[in-house]
């Protein structure tokens, strides 16, 4: 008899362990977005994922300002990845300050800031980032494959990030996707 409630008394405690520990969980940034250098006239996107319990909200600012342009889209999903896209990124954006914030009611929000620095151009330094072809838009039946391309140069060699609906895709755990280098050396 003894045995019995010895064994219900520590299952009873290691669920309130559980809950206590799921209630005091602060908002955190596992991703930050990153400070970039960027030519006028173009687009770019940063990053920003928060987590926490509850999962935290994510507000983007400009210069410590709410999002007040039509040229600023954010993307937010169910995961705690928000996107925000500039577009078009104009001169007068040099040296502005993103700022991602994520909060969750738990404590103080938490905030990560990366600066825009633009070029024109006329000044791009030697082996700067170029995309020589850019995807366009395909139409496929579904079930089939499409093909898009993009021809980017630079020294060192650019990194290219694929995006679907402003939102990075993971080509190692998404099956349905394949990169090649072809083309692009």
């Amino acid at each position: 008899m003894k045995r019995r409630r010895f064994h219900f008394t520590v299952l009873a405690l290691l669920v309130l362990a559980r809950f206590a520990l799921a209630i005091d969980d602060p908002a955190r940034l596992v991703v930050r977005p990153d400070s970039s250098t960027v030519v006028a006239d173009t687009r770019i996107s940063f990053f920003c994922r928060a987590d926490g319990n509850p999962l935290p909200n994510i507000v983007w600012k400009i210069n410590g300002k709410p999002l007040a342009d039509s040229r600023f889209v954010v993307k937010s999903l169910s995961t705690g990845l928000s996107t925000l896209r500039i577009d078009p990124v104009l001169a007068s954006d040099n040296q502005t300050t993103v700022s991602c914030s994520a909060d969750n009611g738990v404590a103080n929000p938490v905030v990560a800031d990366a600066v825009i620095t633009v070029l024109n151009r006329a000044e791009l330094p030697p082996g700067f980032p170029v995309i020589d072809a850019h995807p366009t838009l395909k139409s496929v039946e579904q079930g089939r494959t499409a093909h898009v391309t993009c021809r980017v140069r630079g020294d060192p060699r650019p990194k290219v990030l694929w995006l679907r609906d402003l939102v990075p895709i993971d080509i190692r755990a998404e099956g349905r996707y394949s990169v090649s280098t072809m083309g692009n050396p």
